[in-house]
């Protein structure tokens, strides 16, 4: 474990699998309201053979302290983009779920980092209605989990902040999120990327119909999609070993540059 100072707090992260900083590496982003360990865990042995893997809990998450104002999404990735800058994953594989897939698009988008590849699941690239022509539902009420998955939720981050932290900063800012401070990409930005790009989503997602992923994949010149039947939003918590699975694949046809060149 191990901490990185930002201009708001500090953020927390973990390195798993290969300690060799010249390993390539995978960054995993998670969702909004979750952390590190909790979105990831189930999958690291999965790659732990092959990568040197930076899981950071996002700024204001986890234990994480401190965020940008509104956990604009933009700020945020400029922190994470340090955070990779320091432990030498800027041009390593970025994979993102959710909000996590929001940041990383952003770190493509501003020129953050330049991944090899890039892994989005369950995610979109604009949470304006007007934009992808979705009715945006991004709830939590809208959330297909089960009925005590807010108390769970708040377990993730109470202990660390103070009593009450999730209901009074994290839930409220996450109503709160507007297109502005998550994301709002256009589908001409997606069509500059030029690294390969992994699509990985639920067919019932409830927050991210399928048709702005199938946007996404005609968009992206260098993109593939995988659409798991019958599943709803959060497939890493759904379906972890169908991602870990698509994503092995997916990464072992992409190299890393050397450490060499990356000097």
């Amino acid at each position: 474990m191990a901490w990185f100072k930002t201009e708001t707090g500090s953020i927390y992260y973990e390195i798993h699998g290969l300690q060799d900083p010249s390993a390539p590496t995978l960054t995993l982003l998670h969702n909004f309201m979750s952390n590190g360990r909790t979105a990831w865990g189930s999958m690291l042995d999965d790659f732990a053979t092959d990568y040197r893997i930076l899981l950071p809990d996002s700024p204001g998450h986890g234990r994480s302290q401190g965020y940008p104002p509104d956990f604009d999404h933009r700020a945020m990735a400029q922190q994470i983009a340090a955070l990779m800058e320091t432990e030498n994953a800027v041009d390593g594989h970025l994979a993102g779920a959710s909000s996590g897939g929001m940041l990383a698009q952003q770190l493509v988008h501003f020129e953050l980092v330049e991944p090899s590849t890039l892994t989005l699941v369950s995610t979109t690239y604009s949470n304006d209605s007007n934009t992808t022509g979705a009715v945006r539902k991004l709830k939590p009420e809208n959330f297909k989990a089960g009925g005590r998955w807010l108390e769970a939720t708040a377990r993730l981050h109470d202990p660390h902040h103070y009593d009450g932290y999730f209901d009074e900063v994290i839930l409220p800012a996450f109503r709160a999120l507007t297109a502005a401070q998550s994301i709002d990409l256009t589908l001409d930005d997606l069509r500059r990327w030029t690294m390969p790009v992994c699509i990985i989503h639920g067919s019932e997602d409830e927050f991210f119909p399928e048709q702005i992923v199938a946007d996404m994949e005609t968009a992206i010149p260098n993109a593939e999609r995988h659409m798991i039947e019958g599943q709803p939003h959060a497939l890493i918590f759904r379906r972890p070993w169908a991602v870990a699975e698509i994503m092995r694949d997916f990464l072992s046809r992409y190299s890393v540059p050397a450490e060499s060149k990356r000097q």
